[in-house]
């Protein structure tokens, strides 16, 4: 069994965004009247940005579990119930790759692993994504699932540690 997790050293970038901007939008309203535009942009800003902290600290506390039967996704502070995908009853795999550059050099992945347990999904900041998405894959094809074409292309780069 594999124990796969979001580390912290990942993280810390996006709790450090979510919350000085926060803190600078919270600021910032104080000096503006309750009634104005600019006081709801920043309490619209302000809500993104609290999201941004919400979903930030979920992925913290989010860890997989990978063995020869499947995947499974829980919380390690109870916060979630566990959810549990089996090789045998995974109907689908999807792997994507969302670029930031224009050349492709740079940008992040995705997996979306669904079964008659949910649906998994997982990016490629958690520590051994690529173990995952490959392994995840592989059974998929083991069990002759239709995969599309990106996902197939995006399997075999990863392989080949073309993307990440």
């Amino acid at each position: 069994m594999t124990r796969l997790y979001y580390p912290l050293a990942v993280l810390w970038r996006d709790h450090l965004r979510g919350s000085l901007g926060l803190a600078f939008c919270l600021a910032l309203m104080l000096f503006n009247s309750p009634v104005s535009v600019i006081f709801f942009l920043l309490a619209g800003v302000s809500l993104l940005l609290a999201w941004l902290s919400a979903y930030t600290l979920w992925r913290q506390q989010i860890e997989f579990k990978l063995d020869i039967h499947g995947v499974e996704r829980f919380s390690r502070w109870g916060w979630v119930s566990p959810r549990r995908v089996t090789w045998e009853e995974m109907q689908g795999v999807r792997l994507r790759y969302y670029s930031t550059r224009r050349d492709r050099s740079d940008g992040w992945m995705t997996v979306t692993i669904t079964g008659h347990g949910g649906t998994l999904r997982a990016d490629s900041d958690l520590e051994g994504f690529e173990l995952l998405a490959t392994k995840a894959v592989a059974e998929a094809l083991r069990l002759n699932l239709n995969l599309d074409p990106a996902t197939l292309s995006n399997a075999r780069l990863l392989e080949q540690g073309g993307l990440r």
